[in-house]
């Protein structure tokens, strides 16, 4: 597949269509510490329907895009969402095996996000539909800032590394962390283009800064109330301790210094996080190689692999594949 060529830091480059196997994941996949593999285990629940609802939102604001290398770079962000959503699906089919039925808590987020970023209702006028596709890819810009800033905590901290967590699991959340940071640009920079508006984009997250921490929590108290070999209930301190071990960020990153700074008026993505450390995880991430090889891409070395290794990773390469 042919790279686009980055016009902007922050777009995407193409899609790598890696597999994992998940025959040897156990349930509890950061050792002796369910609290933490439940948390993590929530963004598969939130992402592949959240997803379909972002790429729904960008392609109907594609046409009116017009910047022709932002439109360009629409294709590979939708590529590379649809298999992340599509990736994380098979988390939770994982997961069903291992006795958590997640789509009541599914179902439910999907009721949700057909509400808040489905269609219009169908007696709006052309003024309030245009207004509408506004609001929805400023609802999807603020969780986009979301998923950078989690996919670059999981790229840079060592806590889950240093914890023996399974790495075939670290080796997803990484790649999809790494190219969440690699195109966390793309949708601010469409809403730029069509609309641009800073009170509707702060209005969205004001709105959907809260709705994703709930969506969280209520994920991660579904699951460990749901998971046959536990007794334990979701506590806050569980997610202080853990933050303290950086095993997950912290609340306080989360609920308020994350949406703070995205609410400046000057506020670009492109300056969130680091693209070329997205890039070197990818170059060295065992899934995203095994997906090279398969597709015979051998994009130019760069010592990206020293950059992104971490002892753990080095295992799951014989437990990666791509189709």
């Amino acid at each position: 597949m042919p790279e686009v060529q980055l016009h902007q830091d922050g777009h995407p480059k193409h899609r790598r269509m890696v597999r994992f196997d998940w025959s040897n994941t156990p349930l509890h996949w950061v050792p002796d510490d369910p609290f933490s593999s439940h948390m993590m285990n929530v963004l598969h629940l939130l992402l592949p329907e959240g997803e379909r609802h972002f790429i729904k939102a960008v392609l109907e604001a594609s046409s009116l895009v017009d910047d022709p290398d932002l439109e360009a770079a629409i294709k590979p962000f939708i590529q590379q969402e649809s298999w992340h959503a599509w990736a994380h699906q098979v988390v939770l089919d994982h997961l069903a095996e291992q006795g958590i039925d997640t789509t009541p808590y599914t179902d439910r987020l999907g009721k949700s996000l057909s509400i808040l970023l489905g269609d219009p209702p169908r007696f709006f006028p052309p003024p309030l539909r245009r207004w509408w596709l506004y609001r929805r890819l400023a609802d999807v810009a603020a969780l986009e800032h979301f998923t950078a800033v989690l996919g670059q905590w999981v790229l840079q901290n060592r806590g889950l590394d240093y914890a023996g967590t399974d790495p075939v699991m670290l080796d997803l959340l990484r790649w999809h962390g790494a190219e969440e940071v690699e195109h966390r640009s793309l949708v601010f920079d469409v809403y730029e283009n069509v609309c641009g508006s800073y009170w509707i984009r702060a209005f969205s997250m004001l709105m959907t800064a809260p709705m994703f921490i709930g969506w969280w929590v209520a994920g991660a108290r579904f699951l460990m109330s749901n998971d046959p070999t536990l007794d334990a209930k979701w506590r806050w301190r569980d997610w202080m301790r853990a933050a303290r071990q950086y095993r997950l960020p912290g609340p306080w990153t989360i609920v308020v210094t994350v949406p703070i700074r995205y609410m400046r008026p000057g506020h670009h993505p492109s300056t969130e996080a680091s693209t070329q450390m997205a890039i070197d995880y990818l170059e060295y991430s065992p899934a995203a190689r095994a997906a090279r090889e398969r597709a015979g891409f051998h994009p130019s070395s760069n010592g990206a692999e020293k950059a992104g290794s971490t002892s753990n990773s080095h295992n799951a390469a014989e437990r990666a594949e791509v189709r």
